[in-house]
């Protein structure tokens, strides 16, 4: 179970977050071969390990990944370890497995061309000598690469890496001949923190989520933190108190520990934290420090989008630090002795409760691994050693919140709506003054047929300029509930064709409220004139608009009187002659339809004359032949 302890944190952590932000999150998947150049007292030959990378990339930027990684034909090399009496031709390389899983956090920059990136991880290391001895160690490393672009989904990787760990290779690797032969015992040999470098490459494939190189919410969640000089991070501030239960086996001793966390939140689900901690004196909460500390950093990511309480799980790692003057737990023997410090990796699940807006209490509990080469049980040196990290503290919030994922998704949403509005309002606007020309040309060709007293002519521009009229009235239905839209935008779509029915129906309801009986008799009474009276009717409305309009005397005195009445008669007279004109318009569709209908009943009758005649026709017929045979 220890085995795989960090990488099981690990996709329960990806996973969580995928819940908050599924629709950004990406499949990795990344065959991986690394080749090391082991430090010289690490006691291995420089070889390769090959292996892969499982994950989730978070948007562009951000990627979790597990680890597995092994060694393939791996030997033991202590030629520059540094023993005084080594002899390489009496030197018996041993094989030996090594192998690595645990987790990586990796941060990308940039979308094109040659992209870089750094990686942070940490994990177990496990060495499995020839004569089935296992040994294992935390390790932590640090990297920094370049990846390519071969598709769109398909991503090659170049990579230096640095992993260091804490290990005793001369008593765990240099076989008991080889000891015997260089004149060396395990006493000869220390635990030594150990830097190694390699060279890494892979291919990283993503499946789902957004395609590499372009941007999804979740990023531009991130950039909007960090524009105009970090306005948008949320900084962070945990004062804290902590308890560490060290694992049984272990020769630290159980304490208590002063310290915080400082660090920042890069929107609702991701935060990013540093951390220190000085231990106290016997195992009580004061201000007298013992001789060890820890620091480290570490990854959060919280479990919902803030409301309420919040949920979260934490990855990260750190160092012990002790001094000379540390005292240990005692060992099997009762006997004290010096603990050097090692790294550590953490994971564990925590809870945010909120006392205000910047306030919050936080806690947390954390699994710790070490590895255990400084145990009580001189047996069981370099096994994984559990410890259990305890917090709790107040938590200050700074600046002002980032934008949740969510909110960044509304405004380029809105953004684009509104560019839609603009797009669709032009093209109203267009329309409306292309109809409106057609409509102006119309009526100066009407006012033509007027003047012409062509009626036929007038009636198909009265037709052609009914349906222009139409054509208008609609597209500025449409504008209305354009404009309805942009000043109260609604989740439902609204169908144009109903919306311009009910305004239809609101329209000639109110036509019809506001028109006066009189006034519906009298279109009643004109619309059953006969032709002769509608040629009269058209005769005395064009006498009356000229009377109404004499042409003025060239004289300074005409010219005065004009312009003060203009102001309070020209209204009344567009009235009346709109007025005059619509009613015009509807008598002469109303003539055409009466034509029309007249042209049928007269077919119709000529149809009933025929066949009478050709019945009177067929009766002469019969009586003359009667007549003859009488």
């Amino acid at each position: 179970m220890k085995k795989i302890q960090l990488s099981t944190m690990l996709l329960i952590l990806c996973a969580y977050i995928g819940k908050a932000q599924v629709k950004d999150i990406s499949f990795t998947i990344s065959p991986a071969a690394e080749y090391t150049w082991w430090d010289d007292k690490a006691g291995l030959e420089n070889n390769v390990l090959v292996g892969g990378k499982l994950g989730f990339g978070f948007g562009e930027y951000i990627e979790l990944r597990g680890i597995y990684l092994q060694s393939l034909d791996q030997k033991t090399d202590f030629s520059n370890f540094g023993i005084t009496n080594y002899n390489s031709s009496l030197f018996n390389a041993q094989d030996v497995t090594v192998s690595r899983y645990g987790g990586e956090f990796k941060a990308n920059f940039g979308t094109k061309g040659v992209k870089p990136y750094f990686t942070l991880g940490a994990g177990v290391q496990n060495i499995n000598s020839e004569d089935n001895e296992d040994y294992e160690q935390v390790y932590a490393s640090l990297g920094l690469g370049v990846k390519f672009n071969i598709t769109r989904r398909i991503v090659f990787a170049l990579e230096a890496k640095n992993t260091s760990y804490k290990f005793n290779s001369g008593a765990a690797l240099l076989s008991n001949e080889d000891k015997v032969s260089f004149g060396v015992t395990d006493a000869d040999f220390n635990s030594e923190r150990l830097s190694n470098w390699s060279a890494q490459g892979s291919l990283q494939f993503y499946l789902g989520g957004r395609k590499p190189g372009t941007l999804s919410d979740l990023d531009k969640a991130y950039l909007q933190n960090f524009k105009g000089g970090f306005k948008g991070i949320q900084w962070v501030i945990e004062p804290s108190l902590a308890y560490v239960d060290f694992a049984d086996e272990s020769l630290y001793k159980d304490t208590y520990m002063l310290g915080g966390f400082v660090g920042l939140d890069l929107n609702e689900y991701i935060g990013i934290r540093a951390f220190y901690f000085q231990a106290t004196e016997n195992e009580k909460i004061s201000t007298n420090f013992d001789k060890m500390a820890m620091y480290g950093g570490e990854f959060r990511a919280r479990l919902n989008d803030g409301n309420g309480v919040v949920p979260f799980l934490t990855l990260g790692g750190g160092y012990i630090s002790t001094s000379d003057s540390y005292v240990s737990a005692p060992n099997a023997n009762g006997l004290f002795s010096n603990v050097e410090g090692g790294e550590f990796a953490t994971g564990g699940l925590g809870l945010n409760i909120p006392l205000g807006k910047h306030i919050l209490i936080t806690g947390a509990a954390r699994a710790m691994i070490t590895s255990g080469e400084d145990a009580k049980d001189i047996t069981t040196t370099d096994d994984i050693q559990t410890h259990i990290f305890y917090n709790a503290g107040i938590k200050f919030t700074l600046g002002k919140k980032s934008k949740a994922p969510s909110s960044v998704y509304k405004e380029n949403l809105d953004r684009e709506l509104t560019a839609q509005d603009d797009v669709n309002n032009k093209k109203i606007e267009n329309l409306k003054k292309e109809y409106q020309s057609d409509i102006n040309t119309l009526n100066n060709d009407l006012k033509v047929a007027y003047e012409t007293k062509d009626v036929e002519k007038a009636v198909e521009i009265l037709e052609e300029k009914k349906e222009a009229e139409e054509s208008l009235k609609k597209v500025k239905e449409v504008e209305k509930v354009q404009v309805k839209k942009v000043e109260q935008p609604v989740i439902t779509a609204v169908v144009p064709e109903v919306v311009a029915n009910i305004v239809a129906e609101k329209e000639v309801s109110t036509v019809k409220t506001e028109t006066a009986p009189n006034q519906l008799e009298e279109t009643s009474r004109l619309i059953k004139m006969t032709p002769l009276e509608f040629e009269s009717l058209i005769e005395k409305i064009l006498q009356n608009i000229d009377n109404e309009n004499p042409v003025p005397a060239k004289t300074e005195e005409n010219k005065l009187i004009q312009t003060k009445s203009s102001t309070t008669e020209q209204g009344q007279k567009i009235e009346q002659l709109d007025s005059r004109v619509n009613l015009l318009e509807k008598l002469l569709l109303e003539l055409n339809n009466n034509k029309q209908t007249e042209k049928e009943k007269n077919s119709k009758l000529l149809q009933k004359i025929e066949a009478l005649n050709k019945e009177i026709e067929s009766n002469s017929k019969n009586s003359e032949e009667v007549n003859k045979k009488q």
